[in-house]
């Protein structure tokens, strides 16, 4: 299973966006897509901020998601909190990424698909938790 990061969304969505070509070839690599919560709030936040898209427009997005392969399955929220704090000494990442992680895990995700440098930096200690970093 394959998690999938807020800007690898964004840009495969977007068809004007740079990394959207990158957005493309990734989903064809991948079979079982998904994403959580999490990744839903980022993205309606960063959609609010970033485009002028207003809020019915925004949740056509997020129903969409499901259409192009990436599930949201539902999970316990104070686990995802619990496990981060557990690896927040070891990814040293901001919180919304530590966040991602701890999510992608009690997904049971081999792998994270991202556009985030950040992540790729921190590949090698992630991938010592079972998860592969994929970036574009």
């Amino acid at each position: 299973m394959n998690y999938i990061d807020t800007n690898v969304i964004i840009s495969y969505l977007n068809g004007k966006d740079i990394n959207h070509s990158k957005a493309l070839n990734l989903f064809k690599q991948v079979g079982d897509k998904v994403t959580s919560q999490i990744g839903i709030l980022e993205l309606r936040s960063m959609l609010s901020r970033t485009s002028n898209l207003n809020e019915n427009e925004i949740e056509a997005y997020i129903e969409y998601l499901p259409e192009i392969g990436i599930k949201i399955p539902e999970i316990d929220i104070n686990e995802v909190f619990s496990n981060a704090g557990e690896i927040a000494f070891k990814v040293k990442m901001k919180t919304l990424d530590t966040l991602h992680i701890s999510a992608c895990i009690i997904l049971n995700a081999n792998t994270f698909m991202t556009f985030d440098r950040e992540f790729a930096e921190k590949k090698h200690v992630i991938s010592d938790m079972g998860v592969t970093v994929i970036s574009g």
